[in-house]
């Protein structure tokens, strides 16, 4: 299994409305496929005060 983020607007004009939607998703999706959980948990160890 690979750890890339799924990037389907790469070298595609979206609108500012358009890329707040797509990255919510985005994240819910990674979120669920486990993919952030890493990279949050690093970054909690390096700074304790981060809020979720």
């Amino acid at each position: 299994m690979s750890n890339k983020q799924y990037q389907p607007t790469k070298n595609k004009q979206l609108s500012d409305a358009q890329e707040v939607h797509y990255s919510r998703d985005f994240k819910q999706a990674d979120i669920a496929g486990g993919y952030r959980r890493q990279r949050v948990n690093q970054a909690k160890s390096e700074n304790p005060d981060l809020i979720k």
